[in-house]
C-alpha cells in the first residue's frame, strides 16, 4: 500500500520495462529513494526497491495469494501479520512468504536504514509451469503450489555473492528498451538461483539465534573502521567467540567467509565513491586496498559485473 503523501509518476520519455511501468519517488520527511516494478511474463513481477528510511515506518501490504521472493543487499525489518506472528528480515538474506489470500502483511523498519532489494512475485500457476514436480522444495513451497496456504509463513536462507551480483546490476539498469533483454535475462536467472538455493535443506538455517545475533554484531565491526583491521583472533576475543564456531556461523548466516565480506564491504564503498564523489578511480583503489588501479578493476568488475569507468560514468 502506497502512503498518499508518496509521488506516482511515469518518467516523461522513458521507453522498456522499467520505463512503462509505475515509479514511486519517495521524497517526505520521511523516506528519500525509490521503487519500480515491472512484469517480466504472465504471472511474474519484480520490484526494485532503493530507499533510505528517515524515521520509524509502517507498511501494510494486501495479500494476493501471490509467493515472494526477496533478495535484500541491504537493511534490515520486522514483518507480521495481523496474529502477530512475527520475522526478521535481514540483509544478505533470501527469503520468501507465502501468507493466505486477502490477509495483511505488515512490515516495521527502523531509523536511519537504507534499504536496497529485489523483491520477485510469483502467481501458483506461473510456478507450476516453471517447476511441475520438485520435491527439493521446501514443504510451505509445495503445500502453495498445490493451492491456497492457511498460514503465515516466511523462511530464508543466506544470499550467495553471485546472486548479490545480479541484484546490484538489475538495481543499476537504465529505463531503455536496450535494457529489456538483460532486465528479463537477469530476472529470471535470479528466480532460478533463487528456487535452487531454497530447494532441498537450503531455507533451513541451524544457526542459533544467539549465535545469529553475533553475526549481525560481527558484521557491524567488520563495516566499521577499526574493525576493518582486525585480525581473526582480535575478532574473537571481542565477541568471546569461539573461532571454528565463528566462522562456520558468519558463513551459514551471510553465505560469504569474513574476509570475502570484508573484500565486498570495501568493493560497496568503493562503488558509492565511484557514483557519488569525483575522487579518482587510483584514490579509490587505493582505499579498498589495491596499489595497482589494474589489479582493482579487474576483482571490481569480477564483483559487479562492470568496470569502475562504467560506474563513474553514470556519476557523469
Amino acid at each position: 500500500m502506497v502512503e498518499p503523501d508518496r509521488i506516482l509518476t511515469r518518467q516523461a520519455g522513458q521507453t522498456g520495462l522499467l520505463g512503462q511501468t509505475a515509479l514511486i519517488r519517495a521524497n517526505t520527511h520521511s523516506e528519500n529513494g525509490w521503487s519500480r516494478g515491472a512484469t517480466i511474463r504472465p504471472g511474474f513481477s519484480i520490484v526494485l526497491t532503493e530507499v533510505d528510511h528517515l524515521a520509524h515506518e509502517h507498511y501494510a501490504f494486501l495479500s494476493h495469494d501471490h509467493l515472494k521472493l526477496h533478495c535484500k543487499l541491504d537493511g534490515s525489518s520486522l514483518i507480521r501479520d495481523d496474529a502477530e506472528h512475527s520475522s526478521a528480515v535481514e540483509s544478505g538474506r533470501l527469503s520468501f512468504l507465502v501468507q493466505p489470500m486477502h490477509t495483511v502483511k505488515h512490515e516495521i523498519v527502523k531509523p536511519d536504514t537504507r534499504t536496497r532489494a529485489v523483491t520477485m512475485v510469483c502467481s501458483r500457476d506461473f510456478l507450476r509451469e516453471l517447476i511441475p514436480d520438485s520435491e527439493d522444495l521446501p514443504s510451505i513451497l509445495l503445500d502453495y503450489l498445490r493451492g491456497p496456504v492457511n498460514q503465515f509463513c516466511h523462511r530464508d536462507a543466506p544470499l550467495p555473492l553471485p546472486m548479490r551480483a545480479i541484484v546490484e546490476d538489475m538495481l543499476q539498469l537504465q529505463s531503455d528498451r536496450m535494457a529489456d533483454l538483460m532486465l528479463e535475462a537477469k530476472a529470471l536467472e535470479l528466480l532460478y538461483l533463487s528456487l535452487r538455493q531454497l530447494s532441498g535443506d537450503g531455507a533451513t538455517d541451524p544457526v542459533r539465534p544467539k549465535s545469529r545475533q553475533k553475526v549481525l554484531e560481527l558484521c557491524e565491526i567488520l563495516q566499521s573502521g577499526e574493525g576493518a583491521a582486525m585480525s581473526i583472533a582480535q575478532l574473537c576475543r571481542q565477541l568471546a567467540w569461539n573461532e571454528t564456531q565463528m566462522m562456520e556461523s558468519f558463513k551459514q548466516v551471510t553465505g560469504m567467509t569474513i574476509s570475502g565480506y570484508r573484500q565486498r564491504a570495501r568493493m560497496d564503498e568503493a562503488l558509492r565513491q565511484l557514483r557519488t564523489t569525483d575522487r579518482s578511480v587510483t584514490e579509490i583503489a587505493f582505499d579498498a586496498g589495491y596499489e595497482h588501479s589494474s589489479n582493482f578493476a579487474t576483482a571490481f568488475k569480477r564483483i559487479f559485473g562492470f568496470s569502475p569507468k562504467m560506474a563513474r560514468a553514470q556519476l557523469n
